[in-house]
């Protein structure tokens, strides 16, 4: 019998689990330096927050407790992250909105922002679909507003064939914490839907969409934050 969408949910929420528990993909650095680009620019001033790709908002939700929060929006194609999400949020004393969405449909939809977190959810589009995805958080972030982007990064002058098995092997060699039929099944995720681009090309996107580079945090070759602001 198949499992229904919530059991495979919280099967592949388990692994998640693992995965951010080891620091496998250097979230404790990256919320680190989002909560450092947060504060630089808007230090005491109440934000209004787009969490694109929210999940359950475990590791956001610690950086959030640290700033005045205007109002949060999270967003997520899974009914069963956004009820995680609603509780590991529940702190907050502003307005919340959970849209159970896909992120570029939501982000057509928002209202003005301030931030844009995007963690670990950008690479699942293609190359232009990035594109389009600057183009529309330019329009809805306000004059200042930054877009936070977290996420896995090609190296310049590798293809997506060898990203995909440099990427597996590194999840083979340092995931140790994950039993092998877990980290077979991220490699296989890996292989059919993570289509990251070099920092060149995010970078060019996000300037002709109107967006300009603030900074750069790499923790690894292929973890970054990167952090863009609409002038």
């Amino acid at each position: 019998m198949k499992d229904n969408p919530a059991i495979q949910f919280f099967h592949v929420w388990d692994t998640y689990g693992k995965v951010v528990s080891g620091n496998y993909m250097f979230h404790r650095q990256l919320g680190e330096a989002v909560s450092a680009a947060i504060r630089l620019r808007f230090a005491d001033q109440a934000i209004r927050i787009l969490d694109l790709g929210c999940g359950d908002a475990a590791t956001f939700a610690p950086i959030l407790q640290e700033f005045s929060i205007e109002s949060y929006l999270g967003v997520d194609l899974s009914a069963a992250a956004l009820e995680l999400a609603k509780k590991n949020l529940s702190f907050l004393k502003c307005p919340t909105q959970f849209q159970q969405a896909d992120f570029m449909s939501a982000l057509e939809r928002s209202p003005q922002q301030d931030v844009i977190y995007i963690s670990f959810a950008l690479h699942h589009l293609k190359t232009f679909e990035k594109a389009e995805f600057f183009r529309q958080a330019v329009k809805i972030l306000n004059p200042g507003g930054l877009v936070l982007f977290v996420d896995v990064v090609r190296e310049e002058e590798q293809d997506l064939k060898k990203y995909h098995q440099n990427y597996c092997d590194f999840v083979q060699k340092t995931m140790i914490n994950l039993d092998k039929d877990e980290r077979d099944a991220i490699c296989a995720h890996i292989s059919g839907n993570d289509f990251p681009d070099p920092h060149s090309v995010l970078n060019m996107q996000a300037s002709e969409a109107g967006l300009k580079l603030v900074s750069t945090f790499i923790p690894q070759k292929w973890h970054q934050l990167i952090v863009f602001e609409r002038p």
